[in-house]
């Protein structure tokens, strides 16, 4: 029995040790990538530590696309789409745990039922819908589909749907109205959760491709993952700049996980899952 669960441990560590290689694979060759060469990178692509070490890719990079502003239109975007959808989705959550209607059930299937609908069965009607109200070449149409998730909505109502409702009656006897309710009471009770809903959204924006090739039409307003999809087509041989740029783009995504998703991610997704 000793050696059977010891032989188990080896195997279960060797399997983690090869899941773990593999997602931090492509992060390192993005590092090696953008610090080396083009010589290098061209001879020597799969060499993950650079022979010599260069930043020749961040001046070409910086050279070649108005980096720092696409960077900002990139953080802007992800963070008022992240900061709607916390709001607007925890305000639905809310609804739906706090009050009875006829019909509550069947609603909140259909938003449930809109995850299975391809985005790009969405592309044309949402193109003519933005483009017939005069908001084509704007941030809007890239930050309103992102900031009501029906994921988001499942997520919270699960989370909220645990706030005892005694709170909710002793808060109403004290005079609290519903928005105070909300602010006092379901908001602090559920900030795990709302907490994850903000990282996601923030990190399904920022990497946004599709949208904001769609809508925007000025380089001015582009956000950054279309910049680095331009750096590509100037220089379809060397690799360093655009791997330069995927590296610089990775910054704040890594500092949200570490600094704010770190704190709520493991417990929001646990409340989610059990619901007591």
């Amino acid at each position: 029995m000793k050696e059977k669960k010891i032989i188990s441990g080896i195997v279960f560590h060797l399997i983690l040790i090869i899941a773990v290689i593999f997602i931090l694979y492509p992060f390192v060759f993005m590092i090696s990538g953008a610090l080396k060469t083009d010589l290098e990178m061209n001879r020597h692509i799969l060499r993950l530590i650079p022979r010599e070490i260069t930043f020749d890719n961040f001046k070409t990079l910086f050279d070649t696309i108005p980096f720092w502003k696409q960077f900002a239109n990139s953080i802007f975007v992800a963070a008022i789409a992240a900061f709607l959808a916390m709001a607007v989705d925890a305000l639905v959550a809310y609804g739906f745990t706090r009050f009875e209607f006829k019909g509550k059930g069947i609603l909140l299937s259909l938003i449930l039922a809109t995850m299975l609908i391809p985005p790009q069965v969405l592309m044309v009607p949402q193109f003519q819908m933005y483009k017939n109200m005069g908001l084509f070449g704007t941030y809007v149409p890239l930050i309103i589909p992102a900031m009501i998730n029906a994921f988001g909505i499942f997520l919270l109502c699960q989370i909220m749907g645990q706030v005892p409702k005694d709170l909710y009656e002793s808060a109403m006897i004290d005079g609290y109205g519903e928005l105070k309710i909300f602010f006092k009471i379901a908001v602090p009770l559920s900030k795990a959760g709302i907490g994850i809903q903000g990282v996601l959204t923030f990190m399904n924006a920022w990497n946004d491709f599709m949208t904001p090739l769609i809508y925007l039409n000025a380089e001015e307003k582009y956000t950054l993952p279309i910049g680095l999809m331009r750096l590509q087509n100037f220089y379809k041989i060397s690799y360093g700049a655009p791997l330069a740029g995927a590296l610089l783009s990775c910054i704040p995504v890594i500092l949200i996980l570490a600094v704010v998703g770190q704190k709520y991610f493991v417990k929001g997704l646990m409340a989610g899952a059990i619901k007591g």
